[in-house]
């Protein structure tokens, strides 16, 4: 993995010149062609997670092939069926004064067509239906769960770019530090223990950079399982953090929409609707049918036929309540997806709640990170004056805390919308939807219109009209 070209290398040289104005060993940094500065976007990310696909994509659509298999063959139960057989025998005739061995072959070719079975190959094609349907939902939840993962991925290694860039920077304010403090010695300033303690905050900060830089090449592997494609590049071009507080929406009638759209809940209804068609359809009804054959022996007997034609009714009287126990199956099937359902409403309920006010939260927490980059670039642009007029020695822990800042900035960015991502995935939408700047603008048509929640009074936050104006009467 290559450090930031240009950049980077400027800003790692920068340092170790506006610390010590000597000789500093930094981490080397290769140079990288224009070309190479491109870096996906997080819709093309998701892009690549869904041609990929992954294992739970791949499970998912295997239970949707087993689904569709299970319909096809109940659908196939209202087709003719057609059976060819052979028969070779060799007998003898009776009475014993005529016994004589003889030998035959016969052939026979007979086919069948249900007319009417009392809605058993109905029932059993609506279950697969509806099996079929289920397995589709929980496709486009397992998809939305790993696409939701890949969101959290893009948006966790831009902060941990950010992150290296700033425990490099104090890395290299502790090796100037501590340059200084072997200079100091050499002039009788410092004692050797000032010197061992220097080098200790040395070996520090490398390990805590070596720590992320670990975690980075981690996310980036992960990234490459779930895209199909490694990112070498390093990430510079974060997503821009949202500038517009989201609308409060009404959370019960967000929860009703949720009951109706949310792809695990419409599953297990599917199941559950499946469990019943199986149950009305298992009984010990007749079933009607019609059929022809056609026969050809090779020896001549009285009475064969050579063709017949017919229709035959078949009743299963009596089978050892082997359909009762299926039906009492089924019921025990039915009733445990019943509970299931009822859980699952439980706890979207509560998921929608939170989920809506998640995104309050996330919004803030926008905020404090922008109010906190403000001050840090405030601050760096002072220590920059002071340090132009000889007034401090260097600019190390404003440049710090400035790209600690901006790491805050992006991670909260990803939090705000991974939470409006929840919001899409729980409607069944896909999460790149949330990205949209009229994302949860277009949510007011189904949740019902924002609702009055308790603000702050203008003025005591940041970015606000009156955030530099003095509210307060001055007597």
């Amino acid at each position: 993995m290559t450090l930031r070209a240009g950049f980077f290398s400027v800003l790692a040289i920068g340092v170790a010149a506006v610390f010590a104005g000597g000789n500093v060993a930094v981490f080397p940094a290769v140079a990288q062609d224009a070309s190479e500065n491109s870096q996906p976007t997080i819709h093309e990310i998701l892009q690549l997670i869904e041609k990929n696909g992954s294992f739970s994509i791949n499970s998912a659509v295997a239970d949707i092939d087993i689904a569709t298999a299970r319909r096809d063959q109940a659908v196939a139960a209202l087709y003719p069926r057609v059976t060819l057989s052979a028969t070779g025998r060799i007998f003898r005739t009776a009475p014993d004064v005529y016994r004589n061995e003889r030998h035959d072959l016969y052939g026979d070719l007979e086919v069948v067509q249900p007319i009417y079975d009392f809605g058993k190959t109905s029932s059993a094609i609506d279950a697969a239906t509806k099996d079929t349907a289920a397995a589709a939902d929980l496709l486009i939840a397992a998809r939305n769960t790993v696409l939701i993962e890949g969101m959290a991925l893009f948006f966790d290694l831009h902060a941990s770019e950010l992150d290296m860039r700033a425990m490099f920077e104090s890395h290299a304010s502790a090796y100037v530090r501590w340059e200084r403090s072997k200079e100091r010695l050499d002039l009788g300033q410092s004692s050797p223990v000032d010197v061992a303690k220097a080098l200790t905050l040395v070996e520090q900060t490398r390990l805590v950079y070596y720590r992320e830089r670990n975690h980075n090449i981690a996310l980036r592997l992960r990234l490459e399982e779930l895209t199909g494609k490694f990112i070498e590049a390093e990430l510079f071009s974060p997503p821009e953090p949202p500038l517009t507080e989201p609308p409060n929406l009404d959370r019960h009638e967000f929860s009703k929409t949720v009951f109706l759209h949310n792809p695990e809940l419409g599953s297990l209804l599917k199941q559950a609707d499946a469990k019943g068609i199986l149950r009305s359809g298992t009984s010990s009804m007749p079933s009607l049918e019609a059929y022809g054959n056609i026969g050809k022996s090779s020896i001549d007997l009285r009475g064969r036929k050579d063709y017949e034609v017919g229709a035959r009714l078949s009743w299963p009287i009596f089978d050892g309540g082997i359909n009762q126990s299926r039906r009492s199956q089924l019921a025990g099937e039915e009733k445990r997806l019943n509970a299931a359902i009822g859980q699952k409403r439980s706890q979207l309920r509560i998921q929608a709640h939170e989920a809506l006010l998640e995104i309050q939260n996330s919004y803030q927490q926008v905020v404090a990170a922008r109010a906190k980059l403000d001050y840090a670039r405030r601050n760096l642009l002072l220590r920059q004056q002071l340090y132009q007029q000889d007034r401090v020695a260097d600019l190390g822990r404003a440049m710090i805390e400035n790209t600690g800042a901006e790491a805050g900035v992006v991670r909260a960015t990803g939090i705000y919308y991974l939470d409006l991502a929840h919001v899409s995935v729980l409607l069944g939408e896909h999460p790149g939807k949330a990205l949209e700047p009229d994302f949860l603008i277009s949510l007011l048509a189904h949740s019902g219109d924002p609702v009055e929640q308790y603000v702050p009074k203008a003025g005591s936050g940041f970015g606000q009209d009156d955030q530099n104006k003095t509210n307060r009467k001055v007597e």
